[in-house]
């Protein structure tokens, strides 16, 4: 499936650089597998000797040949879901990742962003703009984007929500407090339901807050300018307030503009809770991050994109498997299988074998 994934972004064997899609896909199943840096998993699974062979065949790839590729194995992920006819939640959100090298030697400084939080030894970081679903067992990433400066978010938002309702069938889409009117402007496009955890910003909301008992919620009907171009579009959202509802132990004032109508202030925020599900897959992927100090954004972009389908292969095997298969299981059988198949064969194996066989002997 990983192969499938890879294999058509990679150019064909040329005389300077004579690796297979197996060998490069290999390699990198072991850099997930061990969060290491691309260079390090070439020296040990003695497939690739170095990590511009890698990179020299990913170059003429573009963004879109990236996503291309993952949405069609992503189709053949989900095609069991949509069989079963239920309704998903999914979720928007952009994920964070930090670039630790010199500005200069940025191939393009259009990728690179401000952190939005304080990290020790830099200031950057890469953006990726994702969607996922995030409820049941089947918490699959359904699409991705690397986010340049100024770009329109809810352009990709759209392009992703109408690829996923190809489909699935969609419940809602939740969005955290970060998007705003013109993703709520291309929802209604789309016609599919949303959930947005809205900004305190100004003070339109505080009088209805005033009038509330804790645990109440109240209903209203708001408007908002989305500016694109020369444009000003009026857009309608109906927003639900509600009080000091408890969560996990304290309580919360909570904002939402939905076009979701439910009838308790529970129902709202527990389909909101939902959302937080992307947040988990985001720390998971942590756990098959791979590391390059590659300065080429798109290179980037296809790695980050990887290990969102490493994730997507272990959730697959999960549904076979149980709960119990974990990720850990998961890259332990991985590195096994890839070795016993003969698509890698570390570095100093035989000579490790040797010793460690006189070791057991004396």
């Amino acid at each position: 499936m990983i192969n499938e994934f890879a294999k058509c972004l990679f150019t064909e064997h040329d005389r300077e650089n004579a690796i297979s899609a197996s060998d490069i896909t290999s390699t990198l199943e072991t850099a997930a597998s061990d969060r290491s840096f691309v260079n390090e998993a070439c020296q040990n699974s003695g497939k690739v000797v170095k990590s511009q062979m890698i990179y020299r065949k990913l170059k003429s790839n573009s963004k879109e040949d990236v996503r291309k590729s993952f949405r069609k194995q992503v189709v053949k992920i989900v095609k069991p879901l949509k069989r079963t006819g239920k309704s998903s939640k999914v979720s928007c959100d952009i994920t964070e990742i930090s670039y630790w090298g010199k500005l200069d030697k940025q191939e393009n400084n259009m990728y690179l962003h401000n952190l939005t939080y304080e990290q020790k030894g830099t200031n950057y970081c890469y953006k990726f703009l994702t969607v996922s679903i995030t409820c049941n067992n089947h918490r699959y990433v359904l699409d991705g984007i690397i986010v340049h400066r100024g770009m329109n978010i809810e352009d990709y938002v759209y392009d992703m929500i109408k690829f996923v309702k190809k489909h699935l069938s969609i419940e809602v889409v939740l969005f955290d407090r970060g998007f705003g009117w013109g993703v709520i402007h291309k929802m209604n496009q789309l016609n599919v339901n949303y959930m947005v955890f809205w900004k305190k910003q100004g003070k339109w909301y505080k009088e209805h807050f005033e009038n509330m008992n804790d645990g109440d919620f109240y209903e209203m009907s708001k408007e908002g300018e989305y500016n694109r171009g020369f444009t000003n579009h009026k857009v309608k959202s109906k927003f639900v307030l509600i009080k000091q509802h408890e969560y996990k132990g304290k309580k919360f004032d909570w904002i939402f503009a939905t076009n979701v109508d439910e009838r308790s202030a529970g129902k709202y925020v527990m389909i909101y809770k939902k959302r937080w599900g992307i947040e988990t897959i985001y720390r998971v992927t942590e756990d098959v991050r791979i590391y390059t100090t590659s300065t080429n954004p798109m290179i980037r972009y296809f790695l980050y994109m990887f290990t969102c389908f490493i994730y997507n292969v272990w959730k697959f095997f999960q549904l076979f498997l149980g709960k119990k298969f974990t990720l850990s299981n998961f890259k332990v059988n991985m590195i096994i299988y890839l070795f016993e198949s003969g698509k890698i064969y570390p570095n100093y194996y035989d000579s490790f074998v040797e010793i460690a066989s006189q070791l057991v002997r004396s």
